[in-house]
């Protein structure tokens, strides 16, 4: 019988040798495999946990923020208040409102800080801080949020929050310089109308009557579905009578659709 093996047999055995060898392996090191094997397992159970977990810390979060914003934009009711209603709570004072929300947010915050609503706990708790002249810890608040979350449904919001605190605070200048740099860039910030609504506010409030008056016209001539444009008109009017019925604005006593 020839001793020589053809190329097929010479893999065939290879292969086999192979086989034998990682079965050989698998026997002396069973536990190992089984170790690794449980390991992928645990982080696998793991993972699927903690996606549950912040499921239910989201959900829980979501609800706890809907109580608060209930409590905050509760009625007020001198008489037979029910502060305690968890459908329809009511206050006898803003005092009293203002304190029970402030309460709700503030444990939103410390038990939810990382969830979205815990976020806009904080928002929250910004205007209450305001509302009790609290502008520094206000400031805290709202920068910390627009400069966590620049594309969030209350960025905007936020944003007019500081520049109106800013206004509070003797910095009207400031913003008069932030706000028409804002105007240069492609894509500011805030929609360019409602960066013009806030230089025309701006430039009032430093008693720049023409200046603001350029800049509503602005609106009215660039924006014409702006949601500004009826305040505009107004203050067009108002800084100057002679352009009531003028081209570019409306009649006097008329106001834009919508």
């Amino acid at each position: 019988m020839s001793q020589r093996l053809t190329r097929k047999e010479i893999k065939h055995d290879d292969f086999a040798d192979a086989m034998g060898r990682g079965v050989e392996y698998a026997e002396s090191h069973v536990k190992t495999i089984l170790y690794a094997v449980g390991g992928v397992l645990l982080l696998l159970a793991l993972g699927v946990g903690v996606y549950f977990f912040l499921g239910r810390q989201a959900a829980a979060a979501n609800e706890a923020l809907a109580g608060a914003l209930k409590v905050y934009q509760a009625p007020l009711s001198p008489t037979g208040a029910k502060p305690d209603d968890p459908k329809e709570p009511s206050f006898a004072t803003e005092a009293a409102r203002q304190a029970r929300a402030k309460t709700l947010f503030e444990g939103i915050r410390n038990d939810y800080g990382s969830t979205d609503a815990g976020e806009v706990a904080a928002v929250y708790l910004g205007q209450i801080a305001a509302q009790e002249g609290q502008f520094d810890r206000a400031r805290e608040f709202w920068t910390e949020f627009a400069d966590d979350h620049k594309d969030h449904l209350l960025a905007g919001e936020v944003r007019l929050n500081l520049l109106s605190l800013d206004r509070k605070q003797g910095k009207s200048e400031e913003v008069v310089t932030r706000l028409r740099a804002m105007l240069e860039e492609s894509e500011p910030p805030l929609p360019k109308d409602v960066v013009l609504h806030e230089l025309g506010t701006t430039l009032e409030d430093l008693k720049r009557p023409q200046e603001a008056l350029q800049t509503y016209q602005r609106i009215l001539d660039d924006f014409p579905q702006s949601p500004y444009r009826q305040d505009a008109q107004q203050k067009v009017t108002a800084l100057n009578p002679a352009s009531a019925g003028a081209p570019g604005g409306l009649p006097a006593g008329l106001s834009f659709p919508g």
